[in-house]
């Protein structure tokens, strides 16, 4: 094999080396990508449904004690 050939050889499997090393390189940053995208829609689940839980929780305790206070009434009216 000549000088030239195996340089042309070697420049191909660095060029394909290279190549496969970013085909990776972007699939592995696709990924975390990803992954942080799939936490952070959680985080914002998790958010919102505590939100909700405490809108839900105020809710009731506003109805008991309305609640508390029309029995209060009636008891002074009887």
């Amino acid at each position: 094999m000549s000088t030239t050939t195996k340089l042309a050889d070697f420049a191909h499997r660095a060029f394909i080396l290279g190549v496969f090393s970013a085909t990776v390189y972007i699939g592995v940053g696709t990924v975390q990508l990803v992954n942080a995208r799939i936490e952070k829609n959680k985080v914002l689940k998790a958010t919102w449904d505590a939100e909700q839980f405490d809108e839900l929780r105020r809710q009731t305790e506003q109805e008991m004690d309305r609640q508390r206070l029309e029995q209060q009434a009636r008891r002074a009216q009887a």
